[in-house]
């Protein structure tokens, strides 16, 4: 297999009997001991969806002919990822309001198919958040609490996720409108003070 990083063929090797998700392993340690990051993943020069990933991951490196890896300076793409989530939030709350109104309208197909599209934005959120935290050793409860004299659980916020895909799974939609509006969405709010202390806070790290 062929390995390109951001545009230069690298000399790696791969063991034709690795997955290729082992590969992408070893290269995004050592990418990431570089300072960078993966932001983009080709395959036969075609980018993979996070569908895409769950499927092929696992196949065999010999398999395949080529791998194009693009990426970003580990720093620049933190701030730039916390600065797009900072955007996010207000949206995300919002429509999660809306989706409850929609439910008690008895609209429910236009307010699953909202509920759908932000949930999905709202993990992805949630994703790129613990890897930064994971990357740069934080510790966001003690962020949190250092600026707001409160404790943050980020897991609170999965476990309310949770609650409204059970609420969904039993058809309880009043149960499911009062966790996107009451709970849900004031919590998602309060989570851009904590992205904005994350941004002082790798601001300041890096001076």
């Amino acid at each position: 297999m062929k390995i390109v990083i951001d545009g230069f063929e690298d000399l790696v090797i791969a063991e034709e009997d690795e997955t290729l998700r082992q590969l992408l392993v070893q290269l995004d340690k050592w990418i990431r001991e570089n300072n960078r990051i993966i932001v983009q993943i080709k395959l036969e020069g075609r980018s993979l969806s996070e569908l895409d990933e769950k499927v092929v991951f696992d196949r065999k490196v010999g398999e395949f002919k080529t791998l194009e890896l693009f990426t970003a300076n580990l720093w620049q793409w933190a701030i730039d990822s916390l600065e797009e989530i900072k955007v996010y939030l207000p949206e995300i709350a919002k429509k999660m309001e809306q989706v409850s109104l929609l439910i008690q309208q008895g609209d429910s197909k236009k307010a699953f198919s909202l509920l759908d599209r932000y949930i999905g934005l709202w993990e992805r959120v949630n994703q790129i958040l613990r890897t930064i935290e994971k990357i740069f050793a934080l510790d966001y409860n003690k962020i949190f609490l250092k600026k707001n004299g409160d404790s943050y659980n980020m897991e609170e916020l999965v476990q309310l996720l949770e609650e409204a895909k059970r609420a969904i799974g039993d058809n309880d939609f009043l149960a499911l409108a009062d966790i996107l509006e009451y709970e849900l969405a004031p919590r998602i709010r309060e989570k851009k003070k904590l992205v904005e202390e994350i941004i002082n806070t790798l601001k300041h790290q890096m001076n």
